[in-house]
Formats: C-alpha cells, sequence, structure tokens
C-alpha cells in the first residue's frame, strides 16, 4: 500500500514496499524530516537500530548518529 502525500508526516511510522541498498524490503522507519517537496526516512535497522522515541531528525550527522536515512518525492 501506498501513501499520499498529504499523509506525509514527520513522525510516521512507515515500511519500504521495496528493497534497495542496505535497506531490505518492508524495514521499516520514521519519517523524520519534510522539505517541502520531498520527506526523508529514518531507518529503523537490526544493525543500526533508532533510538526508543525516534520522530524527528536533530541535525546531527550520520557519522555521529549512525541513523541510515533516505530521500523520496512526494509526488511520483
Amino acid at each position: 500500500m501506498s501513501m499520499k502525500s498529504q499523509e506525509a508526516k514527520v513522525g510516521t511510522r512507515v515500511g519500504s514496499i521495496v528493497g534497495f541498498v542496505s535497506v531490505p524490503k518492508g524495514t521499516e522507519g520514521v519519517i523524520d524530516e519534510d522539505y517541502g517537496t520531498g520527506i526523508i526516512v529514518a531507518w529503523d535497522l537490526p544493525d543500526g537500530p533508532l533510538p526508543a522515541g525516534y520522530r524527528k531528525y536533530d541535525g546531527r550527522p550520520a557519522v555521529a548518529s549512525r541513523i541510515t536515512r533516505d530521500g523520496f518525492c512526494k509526488e511520483t
């Protein structure tokens, strides 16, 4: 099931419907940033789980946070 752009809100839990590099199909994550035309998803990976209660990007770089994040366009 896909998500409509108006449903893409920071803090919403999502799941990948396809697999891609380092994120297997079915992996869950959290929309943690909205930059207008797109969103960023922080992935809850077995080897890099999200902190408990994670909802919003805090600005720390990936090397410090160890959170894998990917950007997606809101419109296809």
